[in-house]
């Protein structure tokens, strides 16, 4: 028959393998997250990338804009009749300033490019002067 050593052993490595396994991180059931390339057009050109989920309706995800300078956003928004529309802040790096940027774009039947308006505040704008521009996203080539 079996030892109590072999059985605590293996006892033991099937604890640490549900451990392991349990640990991973998993995507919620129904969720997709899609990397666009983005490009706004406002005072310039501004280039970098988006990842957005939707579930149930709800946004969500992260702006990292590269070019000409760093900007961040936690994505926050909904879509409704093939509409996304999306309010979230942002962080100039560079500047150390905030603001708060939205968003509304006209989502494509199938996926693919999409275009829109945004209207931004902060960072030495307030509402009184928004900044007008226009959003391209592009879904990103997969690595």
């Amino acid at each position: 028959m079996f030892s109590v050593r072999q059985v605590a052993g293996t006892v033991f490595i099937v604890a640490l393998t549900l451990t392991a396994a349990s640990a991973q991180t998993k995507k919620p059931a129904g969720t997709n997250t899609v990397t666009y390339d983005v490009t706004i057009q406002a005072d310039g050109a501004y280039a970098g990338t988006m990842d957005i989920a939707v579930k149930g309706g709800v946004a969500s995800g992260a702006m990292h804009i590269t070019t000409p300078t760093e900007i961040t956003g936690k994505v926050a928004g909904t879509v409704k009749g093939g509409q996304l529309l999306l309010d979230f802040p942002y962080s100039m790096v560079t500047r150390k300033c905030t603001g708060q940027i939205e968003m509304n774009i006209k989502l494509p039947a199938r996926p693919g490019p999409a275009t829109g308006t945004v209207s931004i505040v902060g960072c030495g704008r307030d509402v009184s002067n928004k900044l007008a521009g226009t959003i391209e996203l592009k879904p990103a080539p997969k690595k």
